[in-house]
């Protein structure tokens, strides 16, 4: 299993973790091996509810934030494997070079 102790938590799922889930899950090996399925279902089932919950607010569902395509990318590089952070750097690297480009024609 990849380490994940350094990869930051995403957006959503710091709305699925509500108020403190991340702990419960913590917890789940040290609970009897009887109840640790049905634990951890519960658990899922919470998230969801902090989601759906989230998103139903009218505040929250009409409010994305608005990003180019580098801020996109250079997000969600903590998630990625070494080979696909090369190509995101890549693909990053190339449209700032295209916008050095566009602003140089411009002169």
């Amino acid at each position: 299993m990849e380490d994940v102790s350094k990869t930051p938590l995403t957006a959503v799922d710091r709305i699925a973790d509500g108020e403190g889930l991340q702990m419960a899950k913590a917890a789940i090996p040290y609970l009897p091996v009887s109840i640790q399925k049905a634990f951890s279902v519960y658990i899922k089932m919470m998230e969801v509810s902090n989601i759906l919950s989230y998103y139903n607010n009218p505040v929250h569902a009409c409010s994305a934030p608005s990003a180019n395509p580098e801020e996109i990318l250079n997000d969600i590089l903590p998630y990625c494997t070494d080979n696909q952070r090369q190509t995101i750097d890549q693909a990053v690297n190339l449209m700032t070079t295209l916008k050095m480009y566009q602003e140089i024609q411009k002169m």
